[in-house]
């Protein structure tokens, strides 16, 4: 297809560009003009990432070709304030913390601009309204619709634009303070950089194929007419993988390129290079795998079953954790009531925003550098420099800015690509997920199903507790065991338990991989454990929140792991004061019920990090140092991915 002439006012200068008429104008935007601060977060039109104001109406630049851009007038994120200066918006987003990770900021303000141009007073009807486009995985939107409200205020006033705030007030009060964050502005003005958002001298692209079976033999691969497009630079299988074809944080045996076998729908078969994305794309529809499909097995269930195809050579479990206190058995003796439940948790995504990606680039030196947005840069190196059986001090991995991560982007599922591809091309190779991608590939929460017995005495004591949990941790192990542990550990709640037996697999199935995610293996047997306290609560007649003040843990008592809780042990009290708040707005849902709502209480309670399990304490460590100057230097070892590490 010919291109095509565009003319175009972006951010107040005329564009004119030559383009391919079904270019998106996100692609043109990012790609030609180099204004990154706009996010492609799903090019779909889901997240609203990419909004811009577009002849006056916010819009998804993912959703507008270039030829319906020719003649419009397009503001970006960019051409907001003057140079040095901030929009009200931008200016009212920092104060009010309306910026965590940062990538769903430039969209957001984008959507509130359209907004207040065209109304100066909007309701908070109105704010929500204008903003429900746009997707924030981090902030829960409050502070955001307060920085709206902010924003309009100043404009009202006569304010078009402000400097930027300062870090510190010049009070100098900032022990109980809240200081503006450090990255804050760059994040405001779409400046901070993303792995997506680099390009450098020489760059190419590459994409994997994926596999199209859960379960198969890989019997033959053939690369030719792949090897033969227009502008392909290699194509590389499992053969060109020269060190430990497998990445994983615990257990290194997810491959970076299946060689004779797939296990799941997302594991990479082929990785092709080339000067374009849509060129790598292309010759991905031209490779041929010969595959023969084998069984698949889907659930915990399935795979432990006698005939279950085995996934790994040594069995379909990852791990059993088992924990043992007191007598069981006598326990359930004395209970006055048992009751007995089964409960299911699904595999659950992160959302984070920004999709992977990772940019790896080889120096004169022999050396390789690697910039992505990890979790863990170290486990990255090492896990890098046994693929390409390189030594370790020839990999540096560079932490960028990183658009939401919630434990999701904790292997390299990424990283270990572009690494690959820069070492054989000895080119710079950016390698970016899709969307689909993203979700097809990427660890998730894992699905448990949990059986539960409990027992209780006439006076709502819990005496008894056996649980089992299946862990369906997919088709490699990624951090299931260690997540499956913290399930057994923290399955029974934060109760005083003197009889418990727990029984926690973690199992392989060919389903995507299961690993770290926020909480960390807590959530799902608290759901499960909860929902056993009211049942038991409902049983004997209690209030649910009685029964769990009768077995609260305090300071002193021991978890089912052996684990003394020395100090801070505030669950009574927080018991205690949910009661009060309750009684406070009783009478208000007694008029509300009167009115016809049908309105309730409900309660429940977890721990999570109270010891990481079993006996192990939760640590961290840092290094502060006193210059002499009188400023301090505080070293951590985190990952920065929206928490404010930067200004803590």
């Amino acid at each position: 297809m010919e291109n095509i002439s565009v003319r175009l006012v972006v951010n107040g200068k005329e564009v004119i560009a030559q383009v391919p008429p079904q270019m998106l104008l996100l692609t043109f935007l990012r790609e030609r003009l180099r204004l990154t601060g706009t996010k492609n977060g799903c090019s779909q039109g889901h997240c609203g990432a990419c909004m811009v104001i577009f002849d006056g109406e916010a819009k998804r630049s993912c959703l507008i070709k270039m030829s319906q851009a020719d003649g419009k007038r397009v503001e970006t994120i960019e051409g907001l304030a003057p140079p040095g200066e901030l929009h009200p918006l931008q200016t009212a987003f920092i104060r009010q913390g309306a910026i965590q990770c940062g990538f769903c900021t430039p969209g957001m303000i984008m959507s509130a601009k359209a907004l207040l141009d065209e109304n100066p007073s909007p309701s908070v009807e109105e704010i929500k309204s204008a903003l429900a486009r746009n997707l924030c995985r981090c902030t829960g939107y409050v502070s955001i619709i307060r920085a709206v409200q902010e924003a309009s205020e100043m404009m009202r006033q006569g304010i078009k634009s402000a400097s930027p705030p300062s870090l510190l007030e010049r009070s100098y009060q900032v022990v109980g303070q809240s200081v503006a964050r450090k990255d804050a502005v760059l994040k405001a003005k779409g400046d901070t950089k993303y792995a997506d958002d680099l390009f450098v001298e020489g760059m190419v692209y590459a994409k994997a194929l994926r596999s199209e079976y859960p379960h198969a033999e890989i019997l033959g691969i053939d690369t030719r007419e792949a090897e033969a497009t227009p502008g392909v630079i290699a194509v590389l299988t499992a053969k060109d993988v020269l060190g430990h074809n497998g990445f994983g944080l615990i257990f290194p045996h997810q491959p970076v390129l299946a060689r004779d076998k797939v296990r799941y729908v997302g594991d990479a078969v082929a990785l092709v290079v080339a000067e374009t994305q849509d060129i790598a794309e292309e010759a991905l529809r031209k490779i041929r795998v010969d595959y023969r499909e084998l069984r698949g097995v889907f659930t915990p269930q399935e795979a432990l079953l006698p005939d279950a195809p085995k996934i790994h050579d040594e069995g379909n479990i990852l791990k059993h954790h088992k924990i043992r206190r007191g007598d069981i058995d006598k326990g359930f003796a004395e209970a006055d009531v048992i009751i007995e439940g089964r409960y299911y948790t699904p595999f659950i995504e992160h959302a984070y925003l920004e999709p992977e990606a990772s940019l790896a680039i080889p120096e004169k030196d022999g050396c390789l550098t690697v910039y992505s947005a990890s979790q863990g840069v170290f486990t990255d190196r090492d896990q890098i420099s046994a693929i390409l059986n390189l030594p370790k001090e020839k990999v540096r991995v560079i932490h960028l800015p990183t658009g939401g991560a919630f434990g999701g982007k904790e292997e390299p599922v990424v990283q270990v690509l572009s690494a690959l591809a820069a070492y054989h091309t000895k080119r710079p190779v950016k390698v970016v997920f899709s969307r689909k991608e993203s979700i097809r590939v990427h660890p998730k929460r894992h699905a448990q199903y949990l059986h539960y017995r409990t027992g209780a005495a006439r006076e709502g004591r819990i005496v008894a507790v056996e649980v089992e949990i299946l862990g369906d941790t997919g088709a490699y192990a990624s951090l299931g065991a260690e997540v499956l542990f913290r399930s057994a550990c923290f399955s029974c709640g934060p109760y005083r338990i003197p009889n418990v037996k727990v029984d926690a697999y973690a199992v392989y199935t060919n389903n995507v991989p299961c690993g770290a995610m926020r909480g960390f293996g807590n959530p799902q047997p608290a759901f499960a454990a909860e929902s056993q306290m009211d049942r038991v609560a409902e049983q004997l007649g209690l209030d649910p929140l009685e029964i769990r003040e009768i077995n609260a843990l305090e300071e002193g008592d021991t978890t089912i792991t052996g684990h003394i809780l020395e100090s801070s042990v505030g669950i009574k009290e927080s018991l205690a004061a949910v009661k009060k708040a309750v009684a406070r707005t009783e009478q208000e849902m007694q008029e509300r019920r009167k009115r016809g709502s049908k309105i309730g209480v409900g309660v429940a309670c977890a721990y999570k990090n109270v010891g990481l399990g079993g006996v192990i304490k939760d640590a961290a460590g840092a290094i502060v140092e006193l210059k002499e100057d009188g400023t301090i230097k505080l070293s951590v070892g985190t990952a920065e991915m929206g928490q404010g590490t930067y200004s803590a």
